[in-house]
């Protein structure tokens, strides 16, 4: 992989929603490692993402990661061992389905970029709630009622849970940024790919107009605001080393990004009060280890 993108890899168009981030995500990820790489997707929005000029291998929604495993496996015997062996694959295969093969790979070592993208519920199949899913947020199974407001639990933070496996990189970006995407996905092919150190961790919020109920075209006005707001905080974990690597001066209030988003417009103040206090409990520890640097 050279460090200037010189051929495409992913070819338009696509079956994707208008708005989806997921484009972006799979693009930027696979033009930066290059036609050198095979790319394995799971039952999810990934499936839709377009054509592409590497080998692709679709999966049941448990096993990415594991059949991932073996096509590593099978390159390494073949003498292939510079190929990047790539995941993309959504909160459902990731959070839920998919998280003991996951957990089993990380733990062995294996040679996988594995990149999810998070549009926080089962987009692909009709809106169900994921792992993944915030609080009080509307989905086909958390819908709002007179009782039940809503999924009635907080989400995981996958990126932590994935972190206690102690891979070479766990990080997290946002498609309003792509140059920091891009770079971490370098970082990635260095430690996985070239130095074979394990497997590497990379989790991109996806926006999802359908899902989350906004037009198209604010697509990335959104990820930015996530980011602004604690939301979705992005930082790196490089070998142990933590860096945040988006500070805002102060955090915008959470209600600004709830309100752009039919799935959350329904939340009490209370209720967000509640869910920013978290975040910003989070964001204080993230401040915390930014400081010390670990």
């Amino acid at each position: 992989m050279s460090s200037q993108t010189v051929e495409r890899v992913t070819v338009p168009p696509t079956g994707a929603c208008q708005g989806c981030a997921m484009v972006l995500i799979a693009r930027h990820a696979l033009d930066t490692l290059g036609r050198n790489s095979v790319v394995t997707i799971p039952a999810s929005c990934g499936a839709w993402s377009g054509a592409m000029l590497i080998d692709r291998g679709p999966t049941q929604f448990p096993s990415a990661a594991a059949a991932a495993s073996g096509v590593a496996a099978g390159l390494r015997a073949a003498g292939h061992k510079d190929t990047n062996v790539v995941v993309i694959a959504g909160d459902g295969g990731t959070y839920d389905i998919g998280l003991q093969a996951l957990s089993g790979a990380a733990e062995r070592g294996e040679k996988i970029i594995y990149i999810c993208q998070n549009n926080q519920a089962y987009m692909n199949t009709g809106i169900q709630r994921s792992g993944a899913t915030p609080r009080w947020g509307w989905t086909t199974t958390t819908p709002v009622g007179s009782v039940i407001k809503g999924k009635t639990v907080w989400p995981k933070i996958m990126p932590e849970i994935m972190e206690a496996h102690h891979i070479p990189l766990v990080a997290t970006a946002s498609i309003h940024n792509i140059p920091d995407y891009k770079r971490k996905i370098k970082i990635a092919y260095e430690l996985t790919t070239k130095q074979g150190k394990g497997l590497s961790y990379i989790e991109v919020l996806n926006t999802c107009p359908t899902g989350w109920r906004y037009s198209p075209e604010k697509m990335v006005a959104i990820a930015r605001l996530a980011v602004e707001t604690g939301f979705w905080p992005v930082y790196e974990v490089v070998e142990g080393k933590f860096k945040l690597n988006i500070k805002p001066k102060e955090l915008k209030p959470l209600k600004e990004f709830y309100q752009m988003q039919g799935r959350l417009r329904h939340l009490t103040d209370e209720q967000i009060a509640e869910t920013e206090k978290l975040i910003h409990s989070r964001w204080e520890r993230l401040l915390e280890r930014d400081q010390r640097g670990y």
